[in-house]
């Protein structure tokens, strides 16, 4: 496989490895309190990373879309909403990071004007 195929992954995979380490953290922290909100922060920053690095790739300037923005601070505040219960937290999150990728895909894709 050539490098460029590769170099296109890379978001994803981040996302992938951030989804996996989000939902570790939470299993970990699960009874500490407030320190399970480190896996959702964790997601979130993932969630923006993985856009800037998509945007990045593509040649447009590194900077958030307002689509990643919007979701990660969607993602934290469903968080919060949730908090009372952990366990909650730790399904919630890989749930909300695939649906967030696939969101996330969806918004880079360059989209063609066609003109009757």
């Amino acid at each position: 496989m050539t490098r460029k195929y590769w170099l296109n992954l890379t978001p994803s995979l981040l996302m992938a490895a951030g989804i996996l380490l989000s939902t570790y953290v939470a299993g970990i922290s699960a009874k500490s309190g407030l320190l399970v909100l480190a896996a959702p922060l964790l997601l979130s920053l993932t969630i923006v990373a993985a856009d800037v690095l998509s945007s990045r790739l593509r040649g447009k300037p590194s900077a958030p879309s307002m689509v990643a923005l919007l979701l990660a601070f969607a993602f934290l505040l469903a968080s919060l909403i949730v908090i009372h219960n952990p366990a909650m937290v730790k399904m919630l999150i890989p749930l909300n990071g695939a649906a967030g990728w696939i969101a996330l895909q969806r918004s880079n894709k360059p989209r063609t004007c066609t003109t009757v």
